[in-house]
């Protein structure tokens, strides 16, 4: 299977998210479609960051109960889910910010990685829904692990190589 054309072969929640590549958000943490994902997600207020919010609107869309919290730390301990080995398409990659026990940080979905960077499909990834590389270690950012609803089988552990020269970036052009 090659991983990096087939999306037939992701889970639902990656393909649902990939439709909304270049949504932005307005005004701070606002506007319509974040409101919709709010709604979706059955979590957040207005204003608040949306990362995981985005996340679970593409999992509860599907039929897949998420953590209907707003924090991006709510997948690590939330019963709905299980901590994988490693990576895989579509798996819930959390990330921690400033400290490791600080209890904020981001939540993507996977799609793959450079050496230093994991790549994700998300939310509130400068302020929109995009593909964007995120450190794996830093002295204020980096990755916990990857989480996976225990409703879902659980996929094989799969490193994405990305191809040195891809955009380090996807961007919505119109």
């Amino acid at each position: 299977m090659n991983l990096r054309s087939d999306w037939t072969r992701a889970p639902v929640w990656f393909q649902w998210a990939l439709h909304e590549v270049g949504v932005h958000e307005i005004n701070n943490n606002s506007g319509p479609k974040i409101a919709e994902y709010r709604a979706l997600a059955h979590a957040g207020h207005d204003h608040d960051p949306w990362c995981a919010i985005f996340a679970n609107a593409a999992l509860e869309t599907n039929g897949i109960l998420g953590t209907r919290s707003a924090s991006s730390q709510s997948f690590r301990s939330n019963e709905n889910f299980v901590q994988l080995d490693g990576p895989s398409l579509g798996a819930i990659a959390v990330f921690w910010r400033n400290s490791r026990d600080s209890g904020i940080g981001h939540v993507a979905f996977y799609r793959g990685e450079t050496l230093d960077r994991v790549y994700t499909l998300g939310g509130n990834q400068a302020d929109m829904v995009n593909i964007e590389p995120m450190a794996k270690h830093g002295a204020h950012f980096g990755l916990y692990g990857y989480w996976w609803p225990k409703m879902v089988a659980l996929p094989d552990i799969q490193v994405i190589p990305i191809r040195s020269g891809q955009p380090l970036q996807q961007v919505s052009v119109t």
